[in-house]
């Protein structure tokens, strides 16, 4: 048996971490540490969210992805994200290391290129009834998407941003709830997190282009010539 060195070990536990980041940031957020007490307004971060999913068509920008474990070690991915209506996505980790993760004709798509291995799997029709519905279901149904999946709640401004609680209903048993954070001017800037085994992460987006047309090709993918392919 092959006995992984100290460093390689590393390396699998971060690249696991940075595999699920996709999958953590549409389905585990959590209010933020400091931005507990619930504000009842009837115009307010709640307001800005149905006005920013309603009108994104698309969506580009830069993301720096900030993961505090339970012990406090701290993880930073860089990298960029791609949001084309309907049902398109594209999480492209740069830094540390590259890795793409891709959502497209309802699959979700993980290529490790240091490892060639592609994963696809399935979206899970659960998928829609957790923020992954709240980021890939953005268009003119937005409203009747949020009715439909989740409770919205205000929250006090931290940090020069009004934030959003947005908790799936059929999560609120496992506590999993998003807060969004929006600007002046109602554009999105920041998500936060807890996980259910109390890993915390932070995204804030910058350059951010918004209803800009997109490249098709980066919605495509095609697994490289000697990948491992593997289809749990």
């Amino acid at each position: 048996m092959m006995v992984q060195s100290p460093a390689l070990s590393r390396r699998l536990l971060m690249r696991c971490a940075a595999g699920t980041a996709l999958l953590a940031i549409v389905s585990a957020f959590a209010v933020p540490a400091r931005a507990q007490a619930v504000v009842q307004v009837l115009a307010g971060a709640d307001q800005m969210l149905l006005q920013y999913l309603t009108t994104t068509q698309s969506l580009q920008a830069q993301f720096m992805h900030e993961q505090v474990s339970g012990s406090g070690r701290v993880t930073r991915f860089s990298g960029v994200m791609s949001l084309q209506r309907p049902g398109l996505f594209r999480w492209e980790v740069q830094k540390p290391y590259a890795q793409l993760q891709l959502v497209r004709n309802g699959e979700f798509i993980l290529y490790d290129p240091d490892l060639a291995q592609v994963t696809i799997r399935p979206l899970q029709d659960a998928v829609m009834a957790t923020p992954a519905g709240l980021l890939l279901s953005a268009g003119p149904d937005a409203a009747e998407v949020l009715s439909r999946h989740f409770v919205l709640r205000n929250l006090e401004d931290q940090e020069g941003l009004s934030w959003v609680l947005v908790e799936s209903k059929a999560a609120q048993e496992s506590g999993q709830k998003l807060a969004a954070g929006f600007d002046v001017k109602g554009m999105l800037q920041q998500f936060q997190l807890i996980d259910q085994i109390g890993r915390r992460s932070r995204v804030v987006l910058s350059q951010i282009q918004r209803n800009q047309p997109l490249a098709a090709d980066l919605f495509v993918f095609r697994p490289p010539k000697g990948a491992e392919v593997i289809r749990p």
